[in-house]
């Protein structure tokens, strides 16, 4: 967890690379503590508590995709890495943003979302 470290400093950074090039869109991030800024930033399209539906949240990702990677796929990454969590009810499926990715890295606590 130590080496992942992640400042406002360096989400700024990756954020302007990655909006940079207009012309093309960026891939999706392979690197452990990129990919959890990438999911982290569509995290926040959606509101701690709420519950989501699946076109909700496709909804939310497609409105913060910066990268060619489709909404599903993003999806599947948010619920892997602790950004969402699914909750079956009898009327349906829904999602809720989770805080489970915390562990999985050091947040500086002036990102918003961490805390």
């Amino acid at each position: 967890v130590s080496q992942l470290l992640i400042t406002p400093d360096y989400y700024k950074n990756l954020f302007s690379r990655w909006t940079t090039d207009i012309a093309m869109l960026p891939d999706f991030p392979t690197d452990s503590k990129e990919k959890f800024v990438a999911l982290h930033f569509v995290m926040l399209a959606f509101t701690d508590g709420e519950e989501y539906s699946e076109d909700d949240i496709h909804e939310g990702i497609k409105d913060r995709n910066l990268f060619s990677i489709d909404h599903v796929q993003i999806r599947i990454n948010m619920l892997r890495n602790g950004f969402l969590t699914r909750i079956e009810k009898e009327s349906g499926l829904f999602y809720m943003t989770s805080k489970e990715f915390l562990k999985h890295a050091q947040w500086d606590s002036s990102i918003p979302g961490v805390t």
